[in-house]
């Protein structure tokens, strides 16, 4: 019998071209930082490792988050700073919509000002920076902002000194949000000439958490026209007389949180409130009794500790004087 061997040809198929395949890689930036826009910021930044056309497209986008971590020497930190650098370099002068700093141990105060000034010329709109419990404060200067006229927001927090001149009647035109967490204040007059400055603001957000130390606030003076939402913490501030003065007719919304011995006085009934949230814990009455006043005609309303005790203690002194 004779048997004959056949061939088997065996046909493999043609390698994929992953220049075909890859198809997403060839759009417009435009329409690849569309695309990045819509996932986290920490997604979009893991792109930059899938090839080199993705490896600096999240740089471009409008919002930019940078965290430091934690640093055991200036070297790392160094490193940190250099890749903020790079990514502000890359974009130019395009406009920056959010811009979020949070540095941490060991970093360069110099080049962060020098970051913040790039920022600012890059018209950023909201702006939050923050600062680890460090012995060098950040001297945050008005010089920084002469020309920024796009700031809508503005969030400090951490170890600041907040420096503001007196002789400047508009320093930021656009911002309607300010927060200002566990900061310090070069002097009295600073937070007054901050709010003073601000022509639109409507909301406004003071939380007062040094401990032990003295943040150079004697009185906070928020006094402003275009006013609307306020919240003022003083539940972790150290010891020692406190003032609250508020002129804010357009006011509508006010949330406070308090355990030291503020006193409060309103220069301006505000008639637009229709929203409160008292929480007072400084365990007198009279001092207080100025804010609780001002809450007759809201719609919604929480009061918690001292807050109900004045609201009683008002009431009974009605009732006494309508008797005589």
């Amino acid at each position: 019998m004779n048997l004959r061997s056949k061939k088997v040809v065996i046909e493999r198929p043609e390698s994929p071209n992953l220049d075909k395949m890859d198809f997403i890689s060839r759009l417009h930036d435009s329409l690849l930082l569309q695309i990045l826009s819509l996932l986290p910021e920490s997604d979009a930044t893991r792109t930059c490792i899938l090839s080199n056309r993705w490896k600096n497209l999240w740089s471009l986008l409008p919002i930019l988050h940078f965290v430091m971590p934690f640093c055991w020497t200036f070297e790392e930190a160094n490193r940190f700073h250099d890749r903020v650098d790079q990514t502000l370099a890359l974009r130019g002068c395009m406009p920056i919509k959010r811009f979020y700093l949070y540095c941490s141990k060991h970093c360069d105060y110099d080049r962060v000002r020098d970051c913040i000034r790039n920022v600012v010329k890059c018209k950023v709109q909201d702006l939050e920076i923050r600062f680890p419990n460090d012995s060098f404060r950040f001297k945050f200067c008005w010089d920084l902002f002469k020309t920024c006229g796009s700031l809508v927001q503005l969030t400090l927090r951490g170890e600041f000194v907040l420096s503001v001149p007196d002789d400047v009647d508009v320093l930021f035109p656009c911002l309607k949000m300010i927060n200002l967490v566990s900061i310090k204040y070069s002097c009295d007059e600073c937070f007054k000439n901050l709010i003073s400055g601000c022509p639109v603001l409507e909301e406004l957000y003071v939380e007062r958490q040094i401990i032990g130390e003295v943040d150079n606030m004697v009185s906070c003076m928020v006094i402003s026209p275009s006013l609307k939402k306020l919240g003022l913490s003083f539940a972790l501030s150290g010891e020692g007389d406190f003032r609250v003065v508020i002129d804010a007719p357009r006011l509508e919304y006010l949330n406070v949180v308090d355990v030291m011995s503020t006193s409060y006085s309103l220069l301006t009934e505000p008639l637009s409130l229709t929203e409160a949230h008292l929480k007072l814990r400084n365990g007198v009455v009279q001092p207080v009794a100025p804010l609780v006043t001002c809450i007759s005609n809201v719609k919604v309303l929480t009061l918690i500790d001292l807050a109900l005790l004045v609201c009683l203690f008002i009431y009974l002194q009605s009732l006494i004087l309508s008797r005589f």
